[in-house]
This record gives C-alpha cells, structure tokens and sequence, in this order.
C-alpha cells in the first residue's frame, strides 16, 4: 500500500505567473536574431500583395469548366460507345442484374 507523501509542502522558489512570463519573454528575445520581426512583417504584407483575387479564382474556374467539357466532349462521345468492346459484356451482366431484381 502506498502513502501520499506529498504533504503541503510549498516550493517557495516558484515564481509567480508575471514572473515566469516575463522570464519566459527575456529567453525568447534572446533567441531571436535582431530584425526578425521586420522579416516577417515585411513577407506577411508582401504575401498579402500577391493573395489572389475574386477575379483570377473565377478566371481559373472557368478554365476547369471548359476543360472538363472538352474532356467529356472529346473522349465520351456517343459513337466510341458502340464501337466499345466491354459494351456488350456490361450489357450481359445489366440484364443479369435486372433478370435477379425481377425475380426477388
């Protein structure tokens, strides 16, 4: 059997949060290389600059939109269907699948 040891013992060396934040600020400003936060000041507006616009995003949907048309235009034109060797043999299987709906 184990018994709680701890007691109410006080570490009198903690610090207090203020403390321990403002410790924590002086640590991290050390680490930091001088003229960082201009760095990335200067990147996040530059970035903002070049954030696209409601125009290019329609721009670029249009774009898809006539590209897939062309697609399906191009490859699923209802001739290539007849001439599709798999065409019959799906069509076997359809008829099958009908057949055994009927029946149940």
């Amino acid at each position: 059997m184990l018994a709680n040891i701890s007691g109410n013992t006080i570490n009198h060396t903690m610090k207090t949060e203020p403390d321990a934040w403002s410790q924590l600020q002086r640590h991290a400003a050390g680490r930091i290389a001088p003229g960082f936060a201009d760095r990335v000041l200067r990147a996040a507006r530059a970035g903002a600059e070049a954030a696209p616009t409601f125009l290019s995003y329609c721009a670029l949907s249009a774009a898809t939109a006539a590209l897939c048309l062309a697609a399906v235009a191009f490859f699923g034109s209802p001739a290539d269907a007849d001439r599709d060797p798999n065409t019959p043999g799906w069509q076997q299987i359809a008829d099958e699948a009908d057949d055994l709906a009927a029946t149940s």
